[in-house]
């Protein structure tokens, strides 16, 4: 045994120091006599001053009585049965609370197991007891933490990620609660979620960040679990070793769906570009359109063909605005600018438009 300080009490006093350091305290319990001794600490971790007056001897020995009455009210029935598991001669590893008598709360943790003799029965269990309230506090610091952070993330469906250098998702720290299986994006698995419009644009980026270690971010439309695509703004991070290289990145994905795929029905008029995507969606010849307007068909062809029609087609715009969303079209402009349609997957929901100015 090292031991730590001189003297006839060496060993005495290195236990001593040992356990206070430390916050432990030992303890032992024969089977044949049902006696309980115990360090001088333990007497200290369950608020009970030891009984001799001498430095660093033991009280008189403890029973598990003792252990209930310094126990926390809601904790008693651990206490029973950690006496009866090992009343059975089985190891146990349990924590409990006990109050000091100033009022303190203190958390213990308790681990033992039973010696068996010659004969194959347990005659003694030996034992430790810890006092372990900081790493109590901060198990429930971080669960705190971690359900502020869980219910945020629910509230913007967000999910937060790990990755490897090449972009190879390894785990899931807080998964989307809208349905994405982890197992879909697990790996490289991700790459088939992304819409292949988006593909190579994301993975462009996520080089780019990887090469030069910095932060990635992109927006990008990911196939959620009903089929549907859903525009999600991405972020990552990397997490660097002691060397400098990346250890790891940390990701964030946030749904953006609800801003970035949005009716433009706000102060932006459609492009050309979208009207005639639409009427491709809706399989609408430029007549067609007319019809549902109101408006002639060379002013239907000219607002399709002149990306800037002006303030005074404003009207024009709107009718054929209504018009197409009521056959079963979407309009959205994202962040970046670019404008685009989707179909909408409603009931046809086509309506005559009055004509404008008497056409």
């Amino acid at each position: 045994m090292l031991l730590l300080f001189p003297g006839d009490n060496a060993a005495r006093d290195t236990l001593r120091f040992a356990e206070e350091i430390a916050g432990y305290g030992l303890w032992q319990v024969d089977f044949v006599s049902g006696k309980m001794n115990c360090s001088p600490n333990t007497y200290r971790l369950l608020g009970l001053a030891p009984v001799t007056s001498a430095m660093g001897d033991a009280g008189e020995p403890l029973s598990f009585a003792t252990f209930e009455k310094v126990a926390h009210p809601d904790d008693i029935s651990v206490v029973a049965e950690i006496q009866h598991i090992l009343g059975e001669g089985l190891p146990i590893d349990r924590q409990f609370r006990v109050v000091h008598p100033n009022g303190r709360v203190r958390a213990m943790a308790i681990h033992g197991e039973a010696l068996v003799g010659r004969d194959g029965k347990a005659d003694r269990i030996v034992g430790v007891l810890m006092d372990i309230t900081r790493h109590v506090e901060s198990v429930v610091t971080s669960q705190i933490n971690s359900e502020r952070v869980r219910e945020l993330m629910a509230a913007i469906s967000g999910s937060i990620w790990v990755a490897r250098t090449d972009g190879y998702y390894t785990d899931f720290l807080l998964r989307d609660p809208k349905g994405h299986v982890p197992a879909a994006f697990q790996g490289n698995n991700w790459h088939n979620a992304v819409h292949p419009d988006d593909l190579n644009k994301v993975l462009r980026n996520w080089e780019n960040a990887a090469a030069t270690k910095s932060i990635f971010s992109s927006e990008h439309r990911i196939r959620g679990s009903n089929g549907e695509y859903h525009w999600r703004r991405a972020y990552a991070t990397p997490i660097l070793a002691d060397d400098g290289s990346v250890r790891e990145w940390v990701g964030l994905s946030l749904a953006i769906h609800e801003q970035s795929i949005t009716a433009s029905s706000g102060d932006r008029h459609l492009t050309a570009a979208q009207i005639r995507a639409a009427r491709g969606i809706l399989n609408w010849s430029v007549r067609d359109l007319s019809s549902r307007t109101g408006l002639s068909v060379g002013v239907v062809r000219r607002l399709e063909e002149t990306e800037d029609a002006g303030k005074n087609a404003a009207d024009a715009l709107n009718l054929i605005k209504d018009s197409l969303s009521a056959g079963g079209v979407d309009f959205f402009v994202l962040p970046s600018g670019e404008a685009g349609v989707y179909p909408t997957k409603r009931e046809n929901r086509l309506k005559i438009v009055a004509k404008n100015g008497g056409r």
